[in-house]
C-alpha cells in the first residue's frame, strides 16, 4: 500500500502532464495504429494512433477508403494538422490530440504478433458469414468487444434491458476463454504449463485491444495461474485487490475509465456477496447461484451506473439472468467454433460455417430477444435515491446471511424486491412524462409530439427519448439539421413518422414559417430563425381548422398541410 501510494501519484500526474501539450504545426509522419477505426457519423473514421512517440486521435474524411481496411497495429504514412488539443475523454486515454488527416501514404501491414491477432480476428468474421448483418455485429460484440457495426436501436435495446456489457468484451469472456482451452493446457507438461497459460491471456489481451476489464481479468487470472503453479492458490478479494494495484502503478488514468472501474467493482460484489446472497434464495442451486451472481454485480456497479450514465433499469436483473446462461457458453463456442468455421468457409465450404453457427444464431435471436423485449415493455428506472436504496438493500441483505441471519436477510431481500416492483408497476401503467430534458421537450402525456432541441449521437437519442415514456412518436421536430445516421435509427426504431427540420436535414420535411401545432389544448408555433427551427408556445386561442393550424398528431388536418399521423 506504501509503494503504491508513492508510486501512483507521481506517474498519474506525469501521465496528466504528458497530455497537455499537442504537436504544433504540419505533421507528416508514420502512425502506428493502437487501436481499429470506428466509423463516424459523417462517413469519415477516427482511429487511435502512435505519432512520434506519442498518441493522437485520426481524423480520415469519407474520402479516405483505405481507413476502413486497417486494423491495429498497422502503419500509415499521413499528413495533416493537429486541429483541437485532447478533451478529457481523450486525456484518460494518454492520447494528446485529434490529427486531420489530409493525405494518406503507403500502408504497412502489422508484425506477427499483432499480425496474427488481426489475422484471427478476420478469420472469426469471415466464418460468420452466414449468420445476418445484427447476428455478426452482435457476435463480434460478445466475443471479441468490437461493437463498431452495431446499430443504434441494437444498443439503446440492450442499455434498456441493463445488457449493455454484452456488447463490449468483458472479464467474463477471459473465464470463457480459458475455459475452453482448458482441455489442451492440462496436457501440456507441467514446467509449460504456466507460460502457455500467460501467454495466451496475454494473447486474448492483444486480440481484444486491451480492453480495461479485460486488463483486470487476465491479470487476475495470470495471479490466479501462478499462484496455483506455486502451490500458494490466494483469495479471490485479495487478489483482486493486488491486481488494481499493480495495473493502477503501471496506468494510473485507469481509474478515470468507466470501465475498468465497472468491472473492479462487479468483480468485488461478486467475491463479497454472491454467496450470500445465494444462500437467501429459494429453488435450485445452479438458478440461485446465477442470480446471486447478477444482484451481486448489479448492485456493486448501481452507484457507478447513477453517477455515471443515470438512472439504472429494472429491467437489468431479470434480463440478466436470462440472457446470462446463453451469453456465456455463446461466448465460447463463438471464439472456438467461430474459428472452426472460418476455416471451412476458406476451403469452399460454407454449408459447413452455417452448420456450425446454427446453435450462434439461436443463443444470438434469444439474447437480441431480451433485449428487445425489455425495451418495448419498459419497467422503470431507478434514479440515485431508489438506486441507492435498492443497492444497499441488496448489500444489508447479504450482510445479514453472511452473518448467518438469514430470515432478517431475506425479510430485507423482500423488501427491496417490492420496491423494484412497484417502481416496475408504474412504468407499465404510466404514459409519457411531458417536458424538457437532455435536450429532448414532450408536449403531451401521450408523447406523440417531441421537440428536440439539440442534436445528439443516435444512441443517446434513443436512450433520452425512453427515458421520457416516448414509445411512438408521430411528430419529431429538430431544432437543427437531422444528421442521416439519426433519422436512420428514428425510422428503425419507431416506423413511419412525420419528421421536421430546418434546411440541412435531407431526410426530414421542412415545415412552413409560422406553422402552428395543436397538441393537448395547447398551440405551438414553428419558425425558422437563423437555420434553425423555433417552437414556441401561442398563448392565444387560435381557431382549430381555419388558419393553417395543424391538429395533435392523427386528428383531422387542414387541405394543404401534412399530417403527423
Amino acid at each position: 500500500m506504501l509503494l503504491v501510494a508513492v508510486v501512483v501519484p507521481v506517474r498519474a500526474g506525469a501521465a496528466w502532464r504528458a497530455t497537455a501539450e499537442p504537436p504544433a504545426g504540419p505533421i507528416a509522419a508514420r502512425a502506428t495504429l493502437v487501436g481499429d477505426p470506428t466509423p463516424l457519423a459523417d462517413g469519415g473514421w477516427r482511429a487511435e494512433a502512435r505519432v512520434d512517440g506519442r498518441r493522437l486521435h485520426l481524423a480520415f474524411g469519407a474520402a479516405h477508403a483505405v481507413s476502413a481496411d486497417l486494423l491495429a497495429g498497422d502503419s500509415v504514412d499521413v499528413d495533416g494538422s493537429v486541429v483541437r488539443p485532447a478533451r478529457r475523454w481523450q486525456r484518460i486515454r494518454h492520447v494528446v490530440g485529434t490529427l486531420e488527416v489530409d493525405r494518406v501514404g503507403a500502408v504497412d501491414p502489422a508484425g506477427p504478433v499483432h499480425g496474427a491477432a488481426n489475422d484471427l480476428r478476420r478469420l472469426l468474421a469471415r466464418g460468420a458469414g452466414p449468420l445476418d448483418d445484427a447476428q455478426r455485429s452482435l457476435l463480434a460484440g460478445l466475443v471479441l468487444g468490437d461493437d463498431r457495426d452495431q446499430s443504434a436501436t441494437t444498443t439503446d435495446d440492450f442499455r434498456a434491458a441493463g445488457l449493455g456489457h454484452l456488447l463490449a468484451v468483458s472479464g467474463q469472456n477471459v473465464a470463457f476463454v480459458v475455459a475452453a482451452v482448458a482441455p489442451v493446457l492440462g496436457r501440456i507438461r507441467h514446467r509449460w504449463r504456466l507460460p502457455a497459460t500467460l501467454l495466451l491471456l496475454g494473447f486474448f489481451a492483444l486480440l481484444t485491444r486491451f480492453e480495461p476489464s479485460v486488463l483486470r481479468a487476465t491479470a487476475m487470472a495470470g495471479g490466479s495461474a501462478v499462484a496455483v503453479t506455486l502451490g500458494r492458490p490466494v483469495v479471490g478479494l485479495r487478489l483482486l485487490v493486488a491486481t488494481v494495484g499493480v495495473l493502477v502503478m503501471v496506468d494510473p488514468l485507469l481509474v478515470h475509465r468507466a470501465a475498468f472501474r465497472l468491472s473492479v467493482a462487479a468483480s468485488a460484489g461478486i467475491l463479497l456477496a454472491a454467496r450470500p446472497l445465494a444462500d437467501l434464495l429459494p429453488g435450485p442451486r445452479p438458478l440461485r447461484d446465477a442470480v446471486g451472481v447478477t444482484m451481486a454485480a448489479q448492485s456493486a456497479v448501481t452507484p457507478l451506473l447513477l453517477a455515471g450514465f443515470g438512472p439504472v433499469p429494472v429491467a437489468a436483473l431479470p434480463a440478466n439472468v436470462l440472457a446470462g446462461p446463453v451469453a456465456g457458453p455463446l461466448m465460447a463456442w463463438g471464439l472456438t467454433g467461430g474459428l472452426v468455421a472460418g476455416l471451412a468457409v476458406d476451403a469452399g465450404w460454407p454449408t459447413v460455417a452455417r452448420i456450425l453457427h446454427l446453435p450462434s444464431a439461436m443463443g444470438l435471436d434469444w439474447i437480441s430477444g431480451v433485449a428487445r423485449w425489455a425495451a418495448d415493455h419498459p419497467t422503470g428506472l431507478l434514479g440515485p435515491v431508489l438506486g441507492t436504496a435498492v443497492a444497499l438493500g441488496v448489500g444489508a441483505a447479504a450482510f445479514l446471511s453472511g452473518r448467518g441471519r438469514r430470515r432478517p436477510g431475506r425479510r430485507v431481500l423482500a423488501g427491496t424486491g417490492a420496491v423494484l416492483l412497484v417502481v416496475a408497476i408504474a412504468a407499465w401503467t404510466g404514459g409519457a412524462r411531458p417536458g424538457a430534458a437532455d435536450g429532448v421537450r414532450v408536449l403531451d402525456p401521450d408523447g406523440t409530439v417531441v421537440v428536440v432541441d439539440r442534436v445528439h449521437r443516435a444512441e443517446r437519442l434513443l436512450s433520452t427519448l425512453r427515458r421520457h415514456g416516448v414509445d411512438a412518436p408521430r411528430l419529431v421536430v429538430f431544432r437543427e439539421p437531422v444528421p442521416e445516421a439519426v433519422a436512420l435509427a428514428l425510422d428503425d426504431r419507431y416506423g413511419p413518422h412525420l419528421r421536421w427540420g430546418p434546411p440541412g436535414s435531407s431526410t426530414s420535411a421542412q415545415p412552413p414559417d409560422g406553422q402552428r401545432i395543436r397538441v393537448a389544448d395547447t398551440t405551438w408555433a414553428v419558425h425558422l430563425r437563423r437555420g434553425r427551427l423555433l417552437v414556441r408556445r401561442v398563448p392565444e386561442p387560435v381557431a382549430t381548422g381555419l388558419d393553417g393550424t395543424v391538429e395533435a398528431p392523427g386528428e383531422r388536418h387542414p387541405a394543404g398541410v401534412p399530417s403527423a399521423g
